[in-house]
């Protein structure tokens, strides 16, 4: 991973709900992998956030949202 992806990786493992983080890193490695291969799209993005949205703790979702906005931001 390189900086930016470790700093969002934790980021999000700490607001995920325990029982969910296993599932959360595999997603994120998956995305991650493709981002390096130059094939993740904003599809992908979309899709996590999705995803992911479901599995953070309730009070954790309008944090992770404004993250996860600015990180579609930064997608080309």
């Amino acid at each position: 991973m390189n900086p930016g992806q470790e700093k969002f990786y934790q980021f999000v493992l700490e607001r995920v709900r325990d029982e969910q983080k296993d599932t959360v890193k595999k997603l994120m490695y998956e995305n991650f992998m493709k981002q390096t291969n130059g094939t993740f799209t904003r599809d992908d993005m979309m899709k996590t956030q999705e995803t992911l949205m479901k599995m953070l703790k309730p009070e954790a979702v309008e944090e992770a949202k404004t993250a996860m906005a600015h990180f579609a931001s930064q997608m080309k």
